[in-house]
């Protein structure tokens, strides 16, 4: 079996190789801190033995570079976990394959806190629920004369006044979107108005495809 020197090297290389978290054992953090603190106190002996020792020189350059690349693999993850936690706040998925649990925790607790500062700074980038299906209303019970009831039209686009919503229609599922305190997940072929900024960024991530409704032309 590999030294934990090699394999640190290992996990660094696997880290770096791809965008998403790498597999480490579930113990990691504990089992490199455990295996530095004994580099240390190694190496610190040593040197006390014998100052100028060849032996004690190696043990604090082996230190060192162990320290080093368990930096770097910390450093990795932690930016990953930072950029996913970032797209789950504006509408991406939440999964988190290959996390350990402290990445888990440090994951939902930026997500809460990316979340209400959206909330509390910038309501007005809060989605709404999924509308209707244009068309899909129940139809209203015939009347007595026999006419037909008038065919339903699409609702439009209720925004703040100063930035109208945009119509989407989700082609993918599993992902979420925020409405005022909770995410509501998205399904295939649901129906969402959504500010034009988030409508855009599920058109470009392809989980959603555009929708145009045909406003009722007004009587002159």
């Amino acid at each position: 079996m590999p030294d934990q020197f090699t394999l640190l090297l290992e996990w660094r290389r696997s880290e770096a190789a791809g965008r998403g978290l790498a597999k480490l054992p579930p113990d990691y953090y504990g089992g490199t801190s455990a295996y530095l603190g004994e580099l240390r106190r190694s190496y610190e002996a040593d040197l006390r033995e014998n100052p100028s020792g060849r032996k004690g020189e190696i043990s604090r350059q082996t230190y060192q570079r162990a320290s080093q690349v368990a930096r770097d693999i910390l450093e990795g993850r932690v930016q990953k976990v930072l950029s996913l936690a970032f797209q789950a706040s504006i509408g991406g998925a939440r999964e988190l394959p290959n996390a350990l649990a402290e990445e888990r925790a440090m994951f939902d607790a930026l997500l809460a806190t990316l979340l209400g500062f959206r909330r509390a700074s910038a309501p007005y980038l809060e989605a709404v629920g999924p509308v209707p299906t244009p068309g899909a209303t129940a139809p209203k019970p015939a009347e007595p004369t026999g006419k037909a009831p008038a065919p339903a039209r699409a609702p439009a686009p209720r925004g703040t006044g100063a930035t109208p919503l945009a119509y989407v229609r989700v082609i993918a599922d599993g992902h979420t979107v925020s409405v005022g305190a909770d995410s509501i997940e998205l399904r295939a072929d649901d129906l969402v108005a959504l500010p034009p900024a988030t409508a855009k960024l599920l058109v470009d991530t392809k989980v959603a495809e555009p929708i145009t409704v045909a406003r009722p032309a007004r009587s002159s």
